[in-house]
């Protein structure tokens, strides 16, 4: 009997995440700011930069693109920050009900827990990655020229490095009431940051340093790159990855049931 445990206990384990990944589908439907922030609100931006592009027909500069052609890639990572700082309001909410504290009485471990909310959220950014560029490219006539495998390893390193952080924020964020505002104040920062207002490259230094290698600059100039350029720079995927790696720790290291 000994020798058939292991399998037992793994099957068992993948029976209760499944379950865990169940439960927090519904709940993250009930309060569906990834939905809104995510989806919604990215579409609407692209709707707005298409119309001024449509309104202003011509390249940008000497880039030899458009408006639209510019922004798909931006907005893009705008998504993804719409989502990972849902998950505060999603997790920390669930903290203050009671059911963290619930899970936390079963042999899970805060990692799984938190993978089922990342593959959550894995769902959302693919959807949102499919709205932006098929309404960009089918509405707005954007065209991104891109590398398949490049693009794909710019997409997902910003999302990973992007959702840690949202991590970070629920393990050191102590109520849902508190969550609301630092998620706002966060998103804007990022916004800032991605180069959303100003672009980095028209402000001087050491702001534009640090937008280029905050985690909403290095994300967007690696997605750009990818879509424009060829592929990333390595400086860019290495930052993304530096901060998913310490994001992830402190996220793991001081999460918290209750």
């Amino acid at each position: 009997m000994t020798g058939y445990r292991p399998e037992w206990i793994s099957h068992r384990s993948r029976v209760q995440f499944a379950e865990l990944l169940k439960v927090q589908s519904k709940l993250a439907l009930r309060e569906p700011y990834a939905l809104l922030g995510g989806l919604a609100l990215p579409a609407i931006l692209l709707a707005v930069f298409g119309f001024i592009g449509q309104a202003q027909p011509g390249n940008v500069g000497s880039t030899g693109l458009t408006i639209i052609d510019l922004w798909t890639p931006t907005i893009l990572v705008l998504s993804f920050i719409f989502i990972s700082v849902s998950l505060p309001n999603t997790l920390v909410r669930d903290r203050e009900i009671g059911w963290l504290r619930r899970v936390s009485t079963t042999p899970l471990h805060p990692s799984r827990l938190l993978a089922a909310q990342l593959i959550i959220d894995l769902i959302l950014a693919a959807a949102a990655v499919l709205i932006v560029i098929l309404e960009g490219a089918l509405v707005f006539g954007a065209s991104l020229h891109v590398q398949i495998l490049p693009f794909a390893v710019s997409l997902l390193l910003s999302i990973v490095e992007l959702f840690a952080l949202g991590l970070v924020l629920v393990a050191l964020v102590p109520t849902q009431a508190v969550a609301q505002p630092v998620a706002g104040v966060v998103t804007f920062g990022l916004m800032f940051l991605s180069g959303l207002w100003v672009n980095p490259a028209q402000v001087g230094d050491p702001l534009r340093t640090i937008m280029y290698y905050s985690p909403s600059g290095a994300a967007v100039r690696a997605v750009l790159d990818s879509a424009f350029n060829g592929g990333p720079s390595y400086a860019g995927l290495l930052t993304m990855a530096v901060y998913t790696v310490i994001f992830g720790f402190v996220a793991i290291r001081y999460f918290r049931w209750e």
